[in-house]
């Protein structure tokens, strides 16, 4: 039976999943075939991953404003980069994981503000709080989301 080390930071258990809860230097690895497949819910600005039927992760995340929105429909990750700075914006976005040829991806937010905040502003003040259309996770969810995933891993936007 694998130990998991404690929680990360308002990390949320999945009953009957792998959790998200593993602080370790790499995910839980899956024995099972079943596919792999992220799911982005932008009305519930929320990140889940699926191995079949089984929710294995929820994240909550930032996407995209209505200048700058997250593309809506299926994708595969087309590449994976950590560490990775925008060359469009000077920006870090480590645990990057592309899914549109034009560089929209998901990975580790990058403000000053806790992600909790802009989330929240983004919800009740302004979509201005919104992102360029990646989306954007604490940095524990990106690295969990990153080690998890592959190159083709599925994801779906709506």
């Amino acid at each position: 039976m694998t130990k998991w080390k404690q929680s990360a930071k308002g990390a949320k258990q999945i009953p009957g999943g792998l959790g998200r809860n593993h602080t370790g230097s790499s995910a839980p690895k899956s024995q099972s075939k079943k596919p792999k497949v992220i799911q982005v819910n932008l009305t519930l600005q929320i990140v889940e991953a699926y191995e079949g039927s089984t929710r294995i992760f929820q994240f909550e995340c930032v996407t995209g404003d209505k200048d700058h929105p997250t593309d809506c429909g299926v994708f595969r990750i087309l590449r994976k980069s950590h560490p990775y700075r925008s060359h469009t914006y000077n920006v870090q976005m480590n645990y990057a994981m592309f899914f549109t040829h034009d560089g929209k991806a998901l990975h580790q937010y990058h403000g000053i503000v806790p992600l909790s905040i802009v989330r929240t502003a983004r919800s009740n003040v302004s979509e201005w709080f919104g992102s360029h259309g990646c989306v954007r996770l604490a940095e524990a969810d990106a690295k969990t989301l990153y080690e998890w995933s592959s190159v083709g891993t599925t994801v779906k936007v709506s």
